[in-house]
């Protein structure tokens, strides 16, 4: 059971690296011009970088999973002032709410005085998908323990994302995972999340309903983070195989390293690190580095500390 569990918290991570890497070529696209270009895109290829780039994702949920190892817990401000360090290593990549943010708080703001601002100067339209995208390391971290994994979900937003539409879809899709780490399968997984999640918005809470029922054509591919949730889940609901999810989420456009991402952090640790492609894994060189947090942040979880 311990070198099974590990499995799926490398699965969940290398998963989330190379669902990201996968959908880097084709972001932005809508689905007939994936189609036009690629017809169907089945391999890790160059697209805006390099094949087997990474993209914000995975940089903010290796981020997220670096400040997790080094303190042992959660601490916003320490987590903050990581994604500030990430921040002014001058990415190619950063999501437009979060470089709002982080261009305050480069200014010399506390992050919740800049998110704040942003939020009061932007909102409604500031429930983005990039809280939901690194939040995993959360349930790697807390698996165990479901109030410490959505409290915490809730808190790794509000440093970017503090919309009560992305905070909660980062503690739903984190329940889920959590307990897909503890070897539920799908059905108990969702209908887990749907009890002690029970006071979740309602939009949130009918999306995850129709996500059985839903065909490739109907689901939500925009930024728009219960666009993401429900992409992942859909995949993750549909599919068996690592493989096959992913190609299917990533063919759909949209943001589609994002949704690569958040479907492939779920696939991996539903199904394990055996279930990535050897030959996709091999051509992202974020792998290693997932490996390495995996497995620190499951020597965390189990020591219970």
């Amino acid at each position: 059971m311990q070198t099974e569990r590990l499995r799926r918290f490398q699965g969940c991570l290398v998963g989330l690296a190379v669902g990201d890497a996968l959908g880097m070529p084709v972001e932005g696209m809508p689905r007939y011009e994936v189609q036009q270009r690629y017809g169907v895109l089945r391999e890790i290829v160059d697209g805006w970088l390099p094949a087997g780039s990474t993209t914000d994702d995975t940089a903010q949920a290796l981020a997220l999973a670096e400040s997790l190892v080094q303190l042992g817990r959660f601490d916003a401000d320490d987590f903050a002032l990581k994604l500030l360090a990430w921040f002014r290593s001058r990415p190619p990549d950063v999501g437009i709410h979060t470089r709002r943010v982080l261009e305050l708080m480069d200014e010399g703001r506390h992050w919740r005085e800049a998110t704040e601002a942003v939020e009061a100067q932007h909102a409604p339209y500031t429930a983005g998908n990039g809280s939901l995208m690194r939040c995993a390391p959360i349930a790697l971290r807390y698996y165990r323990d479901i109030d410490a994994v959505i409290g915490y979900s809730h808190e790794q937003s509000r440093v970017t994302h503090p919309h009560p539409l992305a905070r909660a879809a980062c503690a739903f899709y984190n329940v889920v995972l959590a307990r897909v780490l503890r070897g539920d399968d799908k059905e108990a997984a969702i209908g887990y999340a749907m009890e002690v999640l029970s006071h979740s918005p309602a939009e949130l809470l009918e999306r995850v309903r129709a996500v059985p029922f839903k065909d490739a054509e109907e689901v939500g591919t925009s930024g728009f983070v219960l666009d993401t949730l429900e992409c992942a889940l859909w995949a993750w609901w549909h599919y068996e195989s690592f493989y096959d999810a992913l190609v299917a989420v990533v063919n759909l456009g949209g943001d589609a390293d994002t949704n690569g991402a958040v479907a492939g952090a779920l696939m991996g640790a539903y199904l394990g690190l055996e279930a990535v492609p050897g030959l996709w894994a091999s051509r992202v060189p974020d792998v290693p580095r997932c490996l390495e947090l995996a497995e620190r942040l499951f020597r965390l979880a189990e020591a219970g500390a």
